[in-house]
This record gives structure tokens, C-alpha cells and sequence, in this order.
């Protein structure tokens, strides 16, 4: 039995939501210290987050990721960048930024899932339609540079009310388009 994209985010979403509501998310965190002790952190500091609001956003987010993406994203790559790109991600952090001490979150992950999703749309759209991806391609990364804190701070977020760390945005925007650019490449293989 193949999983559909939307099935699969329904559990992820249960996932992320029980995490919030039932496990401390302290044990879960990305941990620069404790990366190499407990590598698990690695991949779970993604799906943890700083309160109830920011784990609903992000969920939302993702859903919304897969309403848009899950016909071009086959169920096979989309659950692969979901479940890859928190570790790369990490391992980004931990040789690009040594300042970041701590992490919880899932927006890195989402903007990798963004742009791997907008590439393959440009890739598997011909004519005029392109427009679309394309622009969505262009305004994505407009975003991302845009709220980067090109001295190395980390934000703090209005609504939140805690420090943000877009660069794990961008992070994911890099991983999400290599990621999209390698399915595009498959994908021209597949139709040769």
C-alpha cells in the first residue's frame, strides 16, 4: 500500500502536535554541545517547537506545503526532503554557525520543501504556465534574503515573542533547490 502525501502529513502533522502537547521538547532540541553525544537531535530539533503557536503555524505550513506540492512532489521524494533535510540543515548549523547554541522548528525544513517543490513545478510545466513556479521561485527567494540578519543576529519575532534564526531559512531554501534541482535531473532521465 503506497502512502498518499496528504496521509503521510496527517501523521507527521499528529506527530509534531503529540510532540508538543506530551514530550519535552529540552530532550528533542538541536544542541550544539550534545551533537555528538546524542545525534538524534539532529533530525528531531525540527519537529520540536518554542510553544503550542509556533507548532500549529508550522503544521499549517506544512499541510499547505503539501496541498500545493503533493502532485508534483511524488510521496517517495516528498518524504525523503521531509525526512533528510533536518539533518543536512543541522549539519549546516553545526559548520556554519557556532553561535547557534540551540534550535526548534520545522521553517527550515518547510522552505526546503518550497523550493525542491517550485523547481520540479518549473521543470514539469511548459509554456506560459511557467510564470507561476517561476514567480513563486523568484518571490521565495526574494523572502528569504530579504529576512536574513546579515550580521549574524537572530531576530526576534513579534508574534512569538522569541529569537527566530532565518538563517535556517535560507539553509533550506539551498537544500530544497539542490534537492529540486536532482528530482528535475531524475526526471528527464525517467522521460529519455
Amino acid at each position: 500500500m503506497r502512502l498518499s502525501v496528504n496521509a503521510g502529513l496527517s501523521l507527521v502533522v499528529l506527530a509534531v502536535m503529540a510532540a508538543e502537547l506530551f514530550l519535552p521538547a529540552e530532550a528533542l532540541e538541536y544542541r550544539r554541545v550534545l551533537a555528538a553525544r546524542e545525534p538524534w537531535r539532529l533530525f528531531t530539533g525540527h519537529f520540536v517547537h518554542i510553544g503550542f503557536v509556533h507548532a500549529v503555524l508550522n503544521c499549517v505550513a506544512l499541510v499547505l506545503l503539501g496541498q500545493l506540492f503533493g502532485e508534483r512532489l511524488k510521496p517517495r521524494a516528498f518524504f525523503g526532503i521531509l525526512a533528510a533535510t533536518p539533518i543536512l540543515i543541522s549539519l549546516l548549523f553545526l559548520a556554519t554557525m557556532p553561535e547557534l547554541l540551540w534550535y526548534r522548528g520545522l521553517s527550515g525544513v518547510l522552505h526546503a520543501l518550497f523550493f525542491a517543490g517550485c523547481v520540479v513545478w518549473i521543470a514539469t510545466t511548459a509554456g506560459r504556465a511557467r510564470w507561476l513556479p517561476i514567480a513563486a521561485l523568484i518571490g521565495g527567494t526574494i523572502k528569504v534574503l530579504v529576512e536574513q540578519p546579515w550580521d549574524g543576529s537572530f531576530p526576534v519575532h513579534e508574534v512569538l515573542r522569541v529569537a527566530v534564526v532565518p538563517q535556517a531559512h535560507l539553509m533550506g531554501a539551498i537544500v530544497g533547490s539542490t534537492a529540486g534541482l536532482l528530482l528535475r535531473r531524475r526526471l528527464k532521465l525517467d522521460a529519455a
